[in-house]
């Protein structure tokens, strides 16, 4: 049997539970709807080694032709890397 010290107890858990709930409940409610952040189409910056990925900073070339002039970000991404901007120019 329940003596009147833990009916009291109980009252005030099951009274702490309805306001967390009524607390927490909008806040999960209204936040469950937010858009996720989507991926870019292009990376902010140049990725060393690499000039083939498309850089949001810096112009790419419209239509890369084999054996033409390098465009900006190739040109920044192959600095110091042993035959990069050739692979560029001439590759596919």
């Amino acid at each position: 049997m329940m003596n009147i010290h833990g009916r009291r107890i109980s009252r005030l858990v099951i009274t702490g539970a309805a306001a967390l709930a009524f607390t927490v409940a909008p806040t999960v409610l209204l936040n469950g709807t937010t858009a996720q952040p989507q991926a870019q189409p292009c990376y902010n910056g140049v990725v060393p080694g690499n000039p083939y990925v498309k850089s949001c900073s810096l112009p790419g070339p419209q239509n890369k032709i084999r054996g033409s002039a390098p465009d900006a970000n190739a040109i920044i991404a192959c600095k110091d890397w042993p035959g990069c901007l050739s692979w560029y120019i001439n590759g596919p």
